[in-house]
């Protein structure tokens, strides 16, 4: 007896003392975890049971009727009793079923039993621990004692092996086996020697129990830095290798489950304004593509906070809608980690264990985010390379489309950069004056005739950036080219092109059409003259004739021969403008305005029209030829009083602006319609003509208003105008004001 009492002390301190040394590594790495602190009350509650025995045991070889005997063996049942509960509750944190109340509940236990040994204490029962006379120690475990064990010891054993896969290491689940076991044979023989082996199998299950802990909270999570290193890799050689991102999600969802050791994974991407499941591991392959609200089950919550979710029971913990079908009745663990990049989640990874599978720890969240934004990386490098690719591919069909236009077009093209050397340049030009080309990019001065190039370059470079183009006429071998010299890039111009086109053509027919124009003109004015001189003779003829058909035929021819005579002085007047040169002179506002309203004052008078003049007082003089200018506001005037009904006003203004002299006309006349205004100083156009509601009577050459923007374009200015249907229209003329 005394030689077992010796091996069973010396193995008890042996197994305690290495059990409380892994408890002290345990709760220093981490003192507030649920695991370590229930971890730490079972290794106390079993040493109380070892040392209450032993020294039950050895106060019972001294005296059997001391007090300290009745103190030992209350010792021990609570240690017994309170292990019980204890490795229940050990076993409930490590499978994860315990309840809001779990923690009330095992102290409400030990309260219970403490409570009820000290009565025991206080009310002298007797102790069940025994000296029989043939020198066996026998113990008789309490009621209630008996009534803890099968109860709790009986539930650890349920939750064992209901939730073995959970269980992780292997050591843990034997060890919680022993454990039960070892307290089950304290009850099959009242000897104590029987007691002593489940004092010693239940400490050697403490001490496994101590190590599996120990391997699974330190150990284990220091080995899994390397898989997860490993996993971070293979991520990283997935970003690198520019593979579809097909490929790299499937990479991704297949690491995060081996790195968790997960039944299955799921990856979210964001997708106009929803989550769509692209891709998943061990997951039917129906799911794909299904879809979530943003908001909406663990992912969209996720997606729509940026935080990740961790869930030790899917179907017990999440309240919302469900992720995905049967999803509260399969799954168990769950994490779901945003994919951030930048300060947007762009999708959601979600790692999914079993109901019988492998339970999660909260600690698996941080590197499963680290291996989420190296996916959220991989997802964006797939996509930003996807859209290179596709952006490469429409820049090169475009340049091998303009590359064909340009080499196939007849009209020469060249590109020059900044430096003046050359860039591009298609057959054509070439062909047309281009010289050999002694190196890859040569200066453009050294290839080109010293024609082709504009004389002032800073007027082309500035008319360039102003306008962002600039067109000059260009000859060469006995042909005339229209260059259009263009920038290339913007806002700061990486170099120009030019495009130059063949106008010898159209610049022969123009000729031939001014000249053709010119002498019909003249040929048509003669004979023309001679039928008006013989009408006036005709007039005078039928005076005497009282026949009204007569007269009005008379008439009739002479409206029509002023009016190709009008014609035909305009055509001749425009082809001057546009041959002719001017006899600038200074002239003031005030004396061409004068001399313009004395010219259709007659006319005005004959309607009834108001004729008015506003010269400001500061106005200056213009440089201009009066004849043509005044030939311009006559025909402006002519034209408002002509559009203008009855009793109307025609009112001419003048005024000062910055360094120009503005002209305005205007009149309260039928005005001229939207549809009308950008051709009505085009050759040839009459309102009447287009369908302008009140011209249908009104005569006219339609050459007035060309005239106008000639001879205003001949003075360097500009005319436009502003008009509203019904209401009137006003014509404004600028001109360089005469400097000094």
């Amino acid at each position: 007896m005394t030689s077992l009492n010796v091996i069973t002390l010396l193995f008890n301190g042996i197994t305690l003392a290495l059990a409380l040394g892994f408890l002290i590594i345990v709760l220093w790495q981490d003192a507030r975890k649920e695991l370590n602190q229930f971890f730490a009350i079972f290794l106390f509650l079993v040493t109380l049971w070892n040392m209450g025995s032993l020294i039950a045991l050895g106060v019972l070889l001294i005296d059997d009727t001391s007090v300290l005997l009745a103190l030992a063996s209350s010792i021990m049942e609570i240690g017994f009793t309170g292990s019980s509960i204890a490795i229940y509750t050990l076993t409930a944190v490590l499978v994860g079923v315990h309840t809001r109340r779990f923690r009330w509940l095992a102290f409400a236990s030990l309260v219970l039993v403490l409570g009820y040994q000290v009565f025991l204490i206080l009310n002298q029962a007797p102790v069940p621990l025994q000296l029989r006379e043939e020198g066996v120690v026998q113990y008789r475990f309490q009621n209630l004692s008996a009534l803890f064990y099968l109860t709790f010891d009986g539930l650890t054993f349920y939750l064992i092996w209901r939730y073995q896969r959970k269980i992780r290491p292997v050591g843990l689940f034997l060890g919680l086996n022993l454990f039960v076991i070892g307290q089950s044979l304290g009850f099959l023989n009242p000897a104590l020697g029987i007691t002593a082996a489940s004092i010693n199998i239940s400490s050697l299950a403490a001490l496994v129990i101590s190590f599996a802990v120990l391997k699974r909270e330190i150990i284990s999570p220091l080995a899994e830095r390397i898989t997860q290193l490993e996993a971070i890799h293979k991520v990283s050689l997935a970003i690198t290798s520019q593979i579809s991102l097909e490929r790299v999600l499937e990479q991704i969802a297949i690491q995060a489950a081996g790195w968790l050791d997960a039944d299955a994974a799921g990856i979210f991407l964001v997708d106009e304004g929803c989550l769509r499941l692209a891709t998943v591991h061990n997951l039917p392959a129906s799911f794909i593509h299904s879809t979530l609200d943003w908001g909406c089950g663990v992912a969209g919550t996720v997606a729509q906070t940026r935080q990740s979710i961790y869930l030790e029971n899917y179907g017990r913990d999440w309240k919302g809608a469900a992720d995905l079908p049967l999803a509260r009745e399969t799954f168990g663990s769950v994490i779901s980690v945003p994919l951030m990049y930048g300060n947007d989640a762009i999708g959601v990874l979600m790692v999914i264990s079993g109901r019988q599978g492998h339970m999660f720890r909260r600690e698996d969240v941080r590197p499963l985010e680290l291996l989420g934004a190296q996916a959220a990386v991989a997802i964006a490098h797939s996509h930003s390379f996807a859209e290179q690719n596709k952006l490469t591919a429409q820049v090169e069909a475009a340049r091998s489309q303009l590359e064909t236009v340009l080499t196939s077009t007849e009209n020469p093209v060249i590109a020059i950069n900044r430096q003046f050397r050359l860039i591009f340049a298609n057959p054509a030009a070439q062909n047309l004056f281009i010289r050999r080309l002694d190196d890859e990019s040569p200066s453009i001065t050294r290839l080109l005739p010293a024609n082709m190039l504009p004389e002032d370059y800073r007027e082309v470079l500035k008319q360039l950036k102003r306008s962002g183009s600039y067109i000059y006429e260009v000859s060469l071998r006995g042909q005339v080219f229209l260059c259009h010299v263009g920038q290339l890039g913007r806002p700061r111009p990486a170099g120009w092109v030019a495009v130059l086109n063949d106008v010898t053509q159209l610049k022969e027919l123009d000729r031939l059409k001014s000249e053709m124009v010119r002498m019909t003109s003249h040929d048509l004015k003669n004979p023309l003259q001679a039928a008006m001189a013989n009408l006036e003779l005709l007039e005078e003829d039928v005076a005497a004739f009282d026949n009204v058909e007569v007269h009005t035929s008379v008439a009739t021819i002479g409206k029509q021969l002023l009016r190709m005579n009008r014609i035909i002085a305009g055509i001749l007047d425009l082809e001057r403008l546009k041959a002719g040169t001017l006899a600038m002179v200074a002239c003031h506002p005030r004396q061409i305005i004068d001399n313009s309203l004395d010219e259709v004052v007659h006319i005005a008078t004959d309607k009834r029209i108001t004729l008015q003049a506003m010269v400001s007082e500061d106005v200056p003089c213009f440089l201009a030829d009066p004849g043509q200018f005044e030939r311009a506001l006559i025909n402006l005037l002519e034209n408002a009083v002509k559009f203008t009904p009855e009793g109307g006003q025609v009112t001419v203004r003048v005024r000062h602006e910055a360094d120009s002299v503005v002209f305005e006309v205007e009149d309260n006349g039928i005005g001229i319609p939207a549809n009308l205004q950008p051709v009505v100083f085009d050759r040839f156009v009459r309102g009447g003509q287009r369908g302008q509601k009140g011209a249908e009577h009104i005569s006219g050459s339609g050459l007035g208003l060309s005239i106008v923007k000639t001879i205003v374009e001949n003075h360097n200015g500009e005319v436009w105008l502003c008009s509203t249907e019904g209401l009137g229209t006003t014509f404004y003329i600028r001109v360089p004001a005469a400097m000094g």
